[in-house]
C-alpha cells in the first residue's frame, strides 16, 4: 500500500512540470513565430529600406553593386560597392567609394530599441573632395540635407581602417589623408558623438592620433558644429616646405564649433633649419590659434618660440589667398633681447655667425606656400637695432679697434681694446637679396651712415655711405689711413676737424672690402 502511494506521488510530481513546461514552450514559440511574422513583414534590412534609409542622409545618387541580408548571428546586411555621387551627376569622379560596408544589429534592439544599430563596418573606403563644385560652393557643402536633422537612426559605431582621403587643389595635385583607424561612437542627430583617429597628415606628412567629441550633425551648417578633442602630432618632415627642414612633434587641445576651433598646444623641432644655410637649431614654440575647420586657414593669436638664447613673439594669419596655390603665411615679428648671432646663424653657410650682440627686431614677414625656396620666396620689412656688437673675424676686429682708437683722437701708442659697436636701421627682403635703408653704425669715435643690400643666396654685398670722425684727419695720421684711407692720401693733406669720408663696403661676406669712395654712391 505505501509503495503504490509513493509511486503515484512521483508520477503527480515528474508530470507537474510536463504540464507546465508544455504550455510554456508553446507560448514562446509562438512569439518567436509572432516576432518572426513581425521581422518579415517589417525587416528593416531590406535593400529598399536601407538605401532609402540613406537617402535621406545623402543629397547625392547611391548605387550599390551587390546587396545580401545577413541574419546570424546578428541581422543586418552587407554590401559591396557603393558609391555615392554629388547630385544626379554620375559621370565624374564618386565622392565616395566603398568596397564593403557592413551592417549589423542585435535582435533584442530590433523590438526595444528600433532604429539602433550597433555597428557599421567601412572597408577599402576612399574619399574624394573636389576643389570646388560646378556651382561655387565650398567642397564642405556638399552633404547638405534637409532630412538629417530630423534623422530617427542611432548608431552605436562606426569604424573603418586604412582608408583615403584626397582632397583636390586647383594648382597642384590633390592631398592625400592616410586614416589608419577611424572610430565613431554613439552617433544620433541630437548628441555629440566620440570619435578615434590615427592618421598620416598630408602636408606636412606626419602621424595624427586625435580624440574627442563630434557633434550633434549639422550638415546643413557644418561651420557651427561643435567640436573638441586632443592631439598628438609626430614626425612631421618640414621639408616639404621648399627652403627649410626638420622633424615637428606637437601636442595640444582644441574646442569651440568647426568653423572657429580655439587651439592650443606646444610645437617642437629639434632640429630646424633654414637648407640654404645647413645649420640646424633646436626650435620650441607654443601657441593659441584659431582654425576654420572647413577651410583649414588659420589665425595665429599668440606664438612664442624660443631657438638657442632668443625668443620671438609672433602673431598672424595662415590662410588662402585669392590666385595664389596653397596658403600664405603672414606673421608680425618681435624679437626683445636677442641675439644676432643666433638670428644669423639660420641664413649664413659659415661655420660661425660673422658677429655677436644683442639685437631688437620688429618686422612683417609674407611666405607664399609656392614652389619656390624660402630665402627666395619670403618677404620680409623691418627695423632692426644692434648692441654691444663684435666681429667673429679677428681680422676684422682688429681693424675696427684701431679705427675707434685713430678716430677717437688716442696715441698710437696707446693700448687698444676691443670696442663693441651699435647699428640700426630698417631692413627689407624680397628675392633673397636684403635691402638697408637708414643703416646707422656707431663705435667710439666713428659714426657711419651707410644704405645697401646683402644678397642671402651668393653672400655678394654692396654698402655705401659715410664715415664721420670726431678727431682732426692728416696725411702723416698713419692709423686711420692704414684701416681706409691710404688709397686716397691727397684728398686728406689739409688738417680739419672732424673728417666726413665717403666709404664703401663691397665684395662677399667671406672676403668683404672696406675703403673709400672717390665719389659717393647715391
Amino acid at each position: 500500500m505505501t509503495v503504490a502511494v509513493q509511486e503515484e506521488e512521483m508520477r503527480t510530481k515528474v508530470s507537474g512540470p510536463r504540464r507546465w513546461a508544455l504550455p510554456a514552450g508553446l507560448v514562446v514559440a509562438g512569439l518567436l513565430c509572432v516576432g518572426a511574422i513581425v521581422l518579415a513583414l517589417n525587416w528593416p534590412f531590406s535593400s529598399k529600406e536601407v538605401l532609402q534609409s540613406i537617402q535621406e542622409d545623402w543629397p547625392g545618387k547611391i548605387t550599390v553593386q551587390h546587396f545580401r541580408r545577413t541574419y546570424f548571428p546578428h541581422p543586418g546586411c552587407v554590401m559591396e560597392n557603393v558609391t555615392l555621387t554629388r547630385g544626379a551627376d554620375t559621370s565624374g569622379t564618386p565622392l565616395v567609394t566603398i568596397q564593403k560596408l557592413t551592417i549589423a544589429a542585435n535582435y533584442h534592439d530590433l523590438f526595444l530599441r528600433p532604429g539602433y544599430i550597433s555597428r557599421v563596418i567601412l572597408e577599402g573606403l576612399h574619399v574624394s573632395v573636389p576643389a570646388e563644385n560646378p556651382d561655387g560652393e565650398s567642397a564642405s557643402q556638399t552633404t547638405n540635407s534637409a532630412n538629417s536633422a530630423n534623422s530617427k537612426v542611432k548608431l552605436g559605431e562606426v569604424s573603418t581602417r586604412d582608408a583615403i582621403l584626397e582632397i583636390a587643389t586647383k594648382d597642384d595635385g590633390p592631398l592625400k589623408f592616410e586614416i589608419h583607424r577611424l572610430s565613431l561612437r554613439s552617433i544620433s542627430a541630437k548628441t555629440p558623438w566620440s570619435y578615434d583617429l590615427a592618421m598620416r597628415n598630408a602636408q606636412p606628412p606626419g602621424e595624427i592620433v586625435a580624440r574627442g567629441k563630434l557633434g550633434p550633425w549639422k550638415p546643413q551648417d557644418l561651420k557651427n558644429m561643435p567640436v573638441s578633442g586632443k592631439y598628438t602630432f609626430e614626425q612631421a618632415d618640414l621639408s616639404v616646405f621648399h627652403g627649410i627642414s626638420g622633424t615637428l612633434a606637437s601636442k595640444g587641445e582644441f574646442q569651440g564649433v568647426l568653423g572657429q576651433i580655439e587651439a592650443h598646444g606646444a610645437a617642437d623641432i629639434p632640429d630646424f633649419e633654414v637648407t640654404h644655410s645647413k645649420h640646424s637649431v633646436a626650435l620650441k614654440t607654443k601657441f593659441d590659434a584659431l582654425v576654420d575647420g572647413t577651410t583649414g586657414d588659420t589665425a595665429l593669436r599668440t606664438v612664442d618660440a624660443t631657438f638657442l638664447r632668443t625668443a620671438v613673439h609672433a602673431e598672424g594669419t595662415v590662410e588662402a589667398t585669392a590666385g595664389k596655390p596653397g596658403k600664405t603665411t603672414t606673421l608680425d615679428l618681435r624679437v626683445r633681447q636677442g641675439h644676432i648671432d643666433d638670428v644669423l646663424r639660420l641664413f649664413v653657410k659659415e661655420g660661425k655667425p660673422p658677429m655677436s650682440g644683442t639685437a631688437t627686431l620688429r618686422a612683417h614677414v609674407v611666405w607664399p606656400s609656392d614652389r619656390q625656396p624660402f630665402v627666395k620666396g619670403v618677404a620680409l620689412q623691418g627695423e632692426f637695432a644692434i648692441e654691444n656688437a663684435q666681429w667673429e673675424n679677428p681680422d676684422q676686429q682688429t681693424n675696427l679697434n684701431t679705427l675707434s682708437k685713430r678716430a677717437s683722437g688716442a696715441k698710437k701708442d696707446a693700448p687698444t681694446p676691443d670696442v663693441t659697436a651699435e647699428m640700426q636701421g630698417s631692413v627689407s627682403l624680397s628675392g633673397g637679396v636684403a635691402k638697408f635703408n637708414d643703416g646707422t653704425f656707431k663705435v667710439p669715435g666713428v659714426v657711419v651712415k651707410m644704405n645697401g643690400t646683402y644678397n642671402l643666396e651668393n653672400t655678394k654685398i654692396d654698402f655705401h655711405g659715410t664715415l664721420k670722425t670726431e678727431a682732426s684727419i692728416s696725411d702723416d695720421t698713419t692709423g686711420v689711413k692704414s684701416v681706409l684711407l691710404k688709397p686716397v692720401d691727397p684728398l686728406f693733406k689739409r688738417k680739419h676737424a672732424g673728417a666726413d669720408v665717403p666709404v664703401e663696403m663691397t665684395g662677399t661676406y667671406a672676403d668683404a672690402h672696406v675703403g673709400v669712395s672717390v665719389v659717393p654712391k647715391k
